[in-house]
């Protein structure tokens, strides 16, 4: 579904997925599919797949290169097992890093040890993180920044249709932001089970060299010494789980001191490693592998596609229906012109379709925002979509600009209207006409609107209702709109 969002977002003059074929995806999905009078989520979810499915098969007829991009929504299966071999082939080869003996102080027995515990103390900052709310969207991931790498070749392939290459290339970013936590938990669970096997190799590496080696002898090296102490109480606290659940005794400093020269049967420090690595490696990744798995295993049913809070679902389930829809403008401490109000119903009823009526009410003065909200706030949930227009023009203030923008969005919360802050700089880019530092204010005064709105959670957009072009401005709203989320 997110592959057809994406392409028919951008191709709205029809040019790649004709109007012929999205009336008869929506017709033959809605005869095999039909959706009653009550809105029922699974109706709905049941609909919109079937129309995605009949969409994309006139897609794939004729632009076959698409099936590479519906690719990119599957997880490579072959991950699951070649990460984890290749892991324990590593391991297994590990022991040749370390010479003739086992050296108790040395890679990759305290190195693959060190290496988890800096592990686990990531894990355990990201889960504070997300359990105090610091940490919740995944936008920036290194796993998103290379599902997008991993589509630009799919893009790139449709380079002859620039309305396809543009859609690809947003069905990626959509599907990465969908998909994220999904894709973070089969990686998890992957590298998890890779890291256990590669400590499973580490010791079965070295208790094979043991096997066949005449005399495998145990011993350290390095710049320590006359540190034997220090090294003794070290081990205790490395080691010190595995002596007591062995009963194998741990060297004092006087044994130490003997072990930097011929050292000793390496018998016991196999043990005591093999069961350290157990402890604190293979059995907590085998852990974390298991419920990652678990959760991806959930996820995998409860993947998040749109639904009728969606811009774009909301206008498809319309249209299918043949139901009238209302988009309500409410502006805010200024009066727009005539002729702003006449292009914005315009352009709106261009992007939310014909059967869209557009109600303009009068401007909220400014300062009356309290009284409007008391008046208006239990009817706002009636329309379809509401668009919050300001004047760049007017300096922004957060106890009244920002105060009814809340105060809107709070009014919305739990219902299917969609909310779209829209920014009229027309009025003020005539004021600084002519002036060699206008580009510099615009930006300004613009970023001064960002700061005032970013507590409401949805971004603005800024749009010329008297200047630029109609297309320009179209597509300018087009974008607000598709971005307009529902308050949940």
């Amino acid at each position: 579904m997110l592959l057809v969002r994406a392409i028919e977002s951008e191709d709205p003059d029809g040019a790649v997925l004709t109007r012929e074929d999205r009336q008869f995806a929506t017709g033959a999905a809605l005869s095999e599919r039909p959706l009653g009078e009550r809105d029922d989520p699974r109706e709905t979810a049941r609909f919109l797949h079937r129309r995605s499915e009949l969409a994309l098969e006139r897609l794939l007829s004729r632009f076959p290169a698409l099936r590479r991009a519906c690719g990119l929504s599957r997880w490579p299966s072959w991950l699951n097992w070649a990460v984890p071999l290749l892991a324990l082939a590593a391991g297994l080869i590990s022991h040749r890093l370390d010479g003739d003996r086992l050296n108790i102080l040395a890679f990759p027995l305290l190195g693959m040890l060190a290496w988890n515990l800096l592990v686990y103390g990531w894990l355990l900052v990201g889960a504070l993180r997300r359990a105090t709310g610091r940490q919740t969207d995944l936008a920036g991931h290194p796993l998103l920044q290379l599902l997008e790498r991993l589509g630009g070749p799919a893009a790139t392939r449709l380079a002859a249709q620039p309305t396809l290459e543009r859609g690809v290339a947003r069905f990626v970013r959509d599907w990465g932001r969908a998909a994220g936590a999904l894709t973070r938990y089969r990686a998890s669970r992957t590298l998890h089970l890779g890291a256990a096997l590669f400590a499973v190799g580490v010791i079965a590496g070295l208790l094979i060299r043991a096997r066949y080696t005449a005399e495998y002898r145990a011993g350290w090296a390095g710049t320590w010494a006359g540190a034997e102490g220090e090294v003794a109480t070290f081990l205790q606290f490395i080691l010190g789980p595995a002596s007591w659940l062995t009963g194998i005794g741990l060297p004092d400093a006087e044994r130490l001191r003997a072990l930097r020269g011929g050292g000793e049967n390496a018998g016991d420090w196999l043990i005591l490693w093999a069961v350290t690595a157990t402890l604190f490696v293979i059995g907590p990744r085998l852990l974390l592998a298991a419920w990652n798995a678990v959760e991806a295993a959930v996820l995998k049913r409860r993947v998040p596609v749109p639904g009728a809070e969606d811009f774009y679902v909301r206008s498809l389930l319309r249209n299918a229906l043949g139901r009238p829809g209302l988009a309500r403008v409410v502006s805010y401490g200024f009066q727009p012109s005539p002729a702003a109000r006449e292009r914005l119903t315009r352009l709106l009823g261009a992007a939310l379709g014909e059967k869209v009526r557009v109600e303009v009410d009068e401007p909220v003065p400014y300062g009356a925002e309290e009284r409007w909200l008391a008046a208006e706030g239990r009817r706002l949930g009636g329309a379809d979509q509401l668009v919050l227009l300001f004047a760049m023009a007017s300096t922004p203030e957060a106890e009244n600009h920002g105060a009814f923008a809340r105060g809107i969005r709070d009014a919305l919360l739990g219902g299917g209207t969609g909310l779209t802050l829209l920014i009229d700089d027309s009025s003020f880019r005539e004021r600084l006409r002519g002036q060699a530092s206008a580009s510099r204010r615009l930006d300004e005064r613009a970023a001064a609107w960002r700061g005032v709105l970013a507590p409401v959670g949805i971004a603005p957009v800024v749009i010329g209702l008297e200047l630029g072009e109609d297309e320009v401005s179209a597509r300018t709203l087009e974008k607000a709109l598709m971005r307009s989320p529902v308050p949940a």
